[in-house]
């Protein structure tokens, strides 16, 4: 019996101390409520209306912002751009340094057509004749200044004799051209080789013949293509079994491409 009334006495005094400890945090409730409601008072104030932004997250949105695809994010950063003339360096750049001048002592073409009046001076030992005629020439330059011209130059003269048969001359052949300068005023000489063909024949040979002429001209130029041309040259002939010193003067035209 004594110990069922131990037994009873303890579990009294346990569930006594239960509600004892259950009662303390509802007596200390209204003082925590109390502190709830002035918290909640103070951040409802101005003062504590802006949110506190970690530092973490500031520099998360500046990264974000640099990389926006949107053009108009940068402009929203740069209200005022500065003007261009403003944008300028502190230094002004320096002058750029002069390319330096090159002669240009070319022609500016590779080939060369001539077409003239040609007034050629024949003499043998047999008859002389004054021919006047056409010469035409084509030339294509290597170099510059350097050519290889082929020329022909086809003239007739009156009859001579008293067979009444008229002098009918051609002359042909290629050689070398040089001009010296390009300018308005071109001069350039010239050689040329070839052959020649002359009527009427003789008893004393053949109306073909060997030709060799040298000389040299001056070409006016009128545009890039278009120039006027003297020519004077020296013609040496082998035909009739002897040879002759002649002469040939062209006034022409030349055109260049």
């Amino acid at each position: 019996m004594k110990r069922l009334l131990a037994v009873g006495l303890l579990v009294l005094g346990t569930a006594s101390g239960v509600r004892a400890q259950s009662e303390v945090p509802a007596q200390q409730a209204p003082a925590t409520q109390a502190n709830e409601n002035v918290a909640l008072d103070f951040s409802r104030t101005s003062a504590s209306s802006q949110a506190a932004v970690s530092p973490s997250d500031s520099l998360w949105a500046f990264t974000a912002s640099s990389r926006s695809p949107d053009p108009f994010a940068s402009a929203a950063m740069e209200p005022f751009p500065l003007a261009p003339s403003l944008a300028s360096p502190a230094y002004p750049p320096a002058a750029p340094t002069p390319a330096p001048k090159v002669k240009d002592t070319g022609l500016g073409y590779r080939w060369q057509i001539g077409l003239g009046l040609a007034l050629v001076r024949f003499r043998s030992s047999v008859y002389y004749a004054t021919a006047v005629g056409l010469n035409t020439s084509v030339s294509y330059f290597f170099i510059d200044s350097l050519a290889i011209e082929g020329a022909v130059t086809s003239a007739f003269a009156p009859a001579v004799f008293q067979s009444y048969e008229k002098v009918k001359y051609v002359g042909y052949g290629a050689g070398p051209k040089y001009y010296f300068m390009r300018d308005k005023f071109q001069p350039w000489v010239h050689a040329i080789v070839g052959g020649v063909h002359i009527l009427p024949q003789t008893t004393l040979g053949s109306q073909n013949g060997f030709e060799v002429l040298a000389g040299g001209g001056l070409d006016y130029s009128l545009n890039p293509n278009w120039a006027l041309r003297l020519e004077g040259d020296y013609v040496r002939t082998q035909v009739f079994g002897q040879s002759q010193n002649n002469g040939q003067a062209v006034f022409g035209i030349v055109y260049h491409f």
